[in-house]
């Protein structure tokens, strides 16, 4: 179907959604995690984001190289808006590149493939860790780098406050700092407080690192 291309699906859960069991605070929850879909950029979705089973969703992008941006993005956005001041909003997230062998339109949840199964079998490990981000791809000889890069990220993202983590999504979306001081009508300097402390920097230097290794990796197929 997709003639060797590859593609990256990510696969993924809210932490924690037994918290949500209440009605009115699961819409508002789901309502989070539809608004954070919707900031992944339009042109490199090939299969929109679903939620199936209350709580799971599952998206496919056709640029692998934007899918680090797309999961931080969705993670941000949900630990940008908690629910309640002492529930923190989070998910896990499992990126998986690879060949589609067969992609329904509008059923991502019916789609099969390397990238289906190399996503979906690390959400389930991660289940088992306290890591919210993994990323599995076709090539041995990334995957040492880039888990050892996800859990210091994991690590890292697990301290970020919601004032950080506001500040970190809207950088990871390309706005300057004085864009984002004007967005959340604070100082630039109460902006680059913010995101100094949540190591934004480490986070700019993960996603350049990831998108140029998998450029290289798939330019010559």
């Amino acid at each position: 179907m997709t003639d060797g291309k590859i593609f990256a699906v990510l696969t993924g859960d809210l932490v924690g959604s037994s918290r949500f069991e209440i009605e009115t605070k699961r819409d508002e929850v789901l309502s989070i995690l539809k608004d954070s879909f919707k900031k992944v950029e339009s042109s490199i979705i090939a299969s929109h984001f679903a939620i199936y089973r209350g709580d799971s969703f599952q998206g496919v992008l056709s640029s692998p190289e934007e899918a680090l941006k797309a999961a931080l993005i969705i993670r941000t956005n949900l630990l940008s808006n908690p629910i309640e001041k002492n529930i923190r909003m989070d998910a896990r997230i499992a990126i998986g590149l690879g060949k589609i062998e067969y992609l329904p339109e509008d059923k991502v949840g019916e789609g099969d493939g390397e990238a289906f199964r190399n996503s979906g079998m690390e959400l389930d490990r991660m289940k088992k860790r306290e890591r919210n981000l993994t990323i599995k791809t076709p090539w041995p000889d990334i995957d040492t780098e880039l888990q050892t890069e996800c859990a210091l990220f994991n690590a890292l993202s697990h301290r970020w406050t919601r004032e950080q983590a506001e500040a970190i999504l809207y950088q990871v979306q390309g706005y300057t700092q004085d864009e984002i001081a004007k967005k959340l009508n604070i100082s630039q300097s109460a902006v680059f407080q913010r995101l100094r402390t949540g190591g934004s920097w480490a986070v700019q230097i993960f996603l350049e690192r990831f998108k140029a290794v998998i450029q290289y990796k798939v330019k010559d197929l």
